[in-house]
Parts: C-alpha cells; sequence; structure tokens
C-alpha cells in the first residue's frame, strides 16, 4: 500500500499555489494513515540560488522510531551530471503519539552549474507501529522523490508559461486519478469495516463454541458419572430384587409351614376340649355312681 501510495504521489503531487508575495510548490503525502508529511519550497529560482524548504506533518497513529531525511537534487552540466545536496535530518529516531506534528525549515544551496528545470525534492523516512495481530512491532517506510523548484536559467518567460498551462493539464491528471484513488479508497474502506466486523462476529462465535465446548465436555463428564452410578444402582437393585424374591420364597413357605403348624394346633386343642369335656362327663358319672350305690346298699 505503501509503494501505490507512493507512485501515485510522485507523479504528480505538488500543488502550484499563487500567493500575494511568494510563490510555493507544495508536495503532500499520507501514507497508510500513519503519518502525513508536506513539503513546500519556492516555486522557481535561479542556480547559486539557497532556497528555504519547509517540511512539516503529523503522526496519525502512535509511531516510535521515526527517522526522516530530506534532500534536493537536480542535473548539471547540460544533463551530463547530477547534482545532490547534504541530506537534512528532519526526525531522528523520535517517538511520536497519534496527533503530535513537526515543523522543520532547511537551507539548501543550489549549484552555479545546476542545469534549468525542475529540480526534485527527495524524502526517505521508516518507523516502527505496533501491530495488534501479530502482537509485536513492525516496520513500514517510504522512499519517494517529487518535483518541486523550478531552475530558471535560460528559459524564457514564454517557455515558463508553456510549462505551466502543460502543469495545469497534468493537475488536472492527477485530479482525475485522486479522485479515483479516494473511490477505492472508500471502497476499500468499506471492505476492510465489513471484514473487520465479520473478524469481531467470527471471535465471538469462537468463544461462544470454547465456552459451548467446555460446558459440554463438563456435562460430558458428569454423564459419565451418572451413567456409572446408574450402573451401579442397576447392579444394587438387581442383587436387591433377588434377595426380596429369596425372601418372598423364604415367606411362604414360613406362611406354608405357619398354616400347617396352625392346622394341627386346632386339631389338638378341639381334640383336648373332647378328652376335657369326656373326663368330666365321665368324674360326674362316677361320683353319681358312687353316692347313690350305698344307698342301695342299705336297702337290701
Amino acid at each position: 500500500m505503501v509503494l501505490v501510495t507512493a507512485l501515485l504521489l510522485s507523479l504528480a503531487s505538488c500543488v502550484y499555489v499563487a500567493a500575494e508575495e511568494e510563490v510555493v510548490w507544495q508536495y503532500e503525502g499520507d501514507y497508510d494513515g500513519e503519518i502525513e508529511v508536506g513539503v513546500s519550497a519556492p516555486v522557481q529560482a535561479d542556480p547559486g540560488d539557497e532556497i528555504t524548504v519547509t517540511v512539516e506533518g503529523e503522526a496519525k497513529e502512535d509511531l516510535e522510531g521515526v527517522t526522516m531525511d530530506i534532500w534536493v537534487e537536480g542535473s548539471a552540466e547540460e544533463g551530463a551530471e547530477r547534482w545532490k545536496s547534504d541530506e537534512k535530518s528532519v526526525l531522528s529516531y523520535d517517538d511520536l503519539a497519534d496527533g503530535d506534528d513537526f515543523d522543520e525549515e532547511f537551507e539548501f544551496e543550489i549549484p552555479e552549474t545546476a542545469d534549468p528545470g525542475m529540480m526534485l525534492g527527495h524524502i526517505t523516512c521508516e518507523w516502527d507501529i505496533w501491530d495488534e495481530d501479530l502482537e509485536d512491532y513492525v516496520t513500514h517506510s517510504f522512499d519517494i522523490a517529487f518535483p518541486m523548484t523550478y531552475l530558471l536559467g535560460a528559459i524564457t518567460e514564454a517557455e515558463f508559461e508553456k510549462l505551466q498551462e502543460d502543469y495545469a493539464e497534468l493537475q488536472a491528471v492527477y485530479t482525475e486519478a485522486v479522485s479515483e484513488r479516494d473511490k477505492w479508497k472508500t471502497d476499500y474502506n468499506s471492505l476492510r469495516s465489513d471484514y473487520d466486523s465479520l473478524i469481531a462476529t467470527f471471535e465471538g462465535l469462537n468463544s461462544s463454541y470454547q465456552s459451548l465446548q467446555t460446558d459440554y465436555k463438563s456435562l460430558q463428564a458428569d454423564y459419565s458419572q451418572l451413567s456409572s452410578n446408574y450402573d451401579d444402582l442397576e447392579t444394587r437393585f438387581s442383587s436387591l430384587e433377588s434377595e426380596h424374591k429369596s425372601l418372598l420364597a423364604e415367606y411362604d413357605a414360613l406362611e406354608s409351614d405357619y398354616e400347617a403348624t396352625a392346622r394341627e394346633l386346632s386339631n389338638y386343642t378341639t381334640y383336648t376340649y373332647a378328652l376335657v369335656v369326656a373326663t368330666v362327663i365321665f368324674l360326674v358319672t362316677t361320683i353319681i355312681f358312687a353316692v347313690r350305690r350305698p344307698k342301695i346298699v342299705a336297702s337290701r
């Protein structure tokens, strides 16, 4: 994403601004929504001039160890050579919190031998940012060159106006490209939002699944314990049922013996009563005969 953004911005990212007292080139870049950078410089100069370049920007996330360097360069000796200024340090391993901004000015001297034409600005930047998915810091960077100050030299005013017209056409193309990029970016953000929503839903469902899995295992353990207890109770019940049947059989046998014994005792009781009655009758008869016998003898 950084490379795509850098390439788009490098094509036509300078805005020609005509102010009342000064004219400047402005360059602006936004890298993955993590850091914004803007560069301002004079729109035109002559070889041998010293120009002031302003670099400003703002962190859009919490960034650590941010380093940023800027320099300018161009051609010399009718394109036979290249010249490059010293590198200026904008940031040097600085930590930036979300919303922190920076604003620095640098002086660059243009060689006397510099060719007329567009001069280039060059920025490199590197930083570390926390990645929630990886749970670690990752390094992001960009390295971008962009057109800035135009060296007049032997160019005529008419040629310069023609360059301005050409630039206006390029700016229109760039604006259309930026509009198209913004549309794709909007679509991307929408898809990213849907993706994040799906991820959140998945994580919620996964958490619920893990919880249900834990509950299931717990219930499975309880079921196994209850099943084991049921088997023990069933075995105990079978044993008690067998003992119950044995006791019923013994009870039936005892009941049968009791009824037989009761019948015998009933018969013995009847016989005893009969014997008692017979004995009483016999005794009464004997007593009667004993009493009456002396009378009989006396009468004789």
